[in-house]
């Protein structure tokens, strides 16, 4: 018969506390890695933020994973967060993003010949803060910017907002 010497139940006890802990822990990780994606931004703005973008995984996988091949690396964050948004119509709305901004970057604009401005992670146009209850701030805000992009698209019914889609240029960031 074996006998535990002192402190050896104490231990074995330990030992089991501590695997259920990691085991749940693991199970915790891997299910917050199938629902959300995570991308580094840069800390230092006009304004402080989290370096670490947090946003939910696009609900249909396959039309996201169509879009991620379009790109050769997974969606980030905001690319999630417009998946999420435009559903079916993703891999041409991220196809439209890249050919307009191909840094992705959100606080970017650029001059156009008409002078007007494009802001944005999906360039929006400055004919568009006209309208009340959007400013430039907003056109700047990745999210505010993606969500403004797809009422866009809502109101058109579909992307002919964006120059890069009436003349094809975005085909190109599209994979066949």
């Amino acid at each position: 018969m074996t006998q535990l010497r002192p402190g050896g139940m104490q231990s074995a006890l330990f030992s089991g506390t501590a695997l259920v802990v990691g085991a749940l822990a693991i199970y915790l990780v891997y299910t917050i890695h199938t629902r959300y994606t995570f991308s580094l931004q840069s800390p230092v703005k006009v304004h402080f933020q989290s370096p670490l973008v947090v946003s939910r995984r696009a609900e249909n996988r396959t039309v996201a994973a169509e879009a991620q091949t379009d790109q050769l690396h997974s969606l980030n964050a905001y690319q999630q967060y417009a998946c999420r948004k435009f559903g079916p119509a993703c891999r041409v709305a991220l196809a439209i993003q890249r050919a307009e901004n191909p840094t992705g970057k959100c606080e970017i604009y650029h001059y156009n010949s008409d002078g007007t401005l494009d802001w944005g992670y999906f360039q929006i146009n400055t004919v568009h803060l006209k309208r009340r209850g959007l400013n430039l701030r907003d056109l700047l805000d990745c999210k505010a910017n993606i969500d403004f992009a797809y009422q866009l698209y809502l109101e058109s019914h579909g992307f002919t907002a964006w120059s890069t889609y009436n003349n094809g240029a975005y085909r190109r960031m599209l994979r066949q």
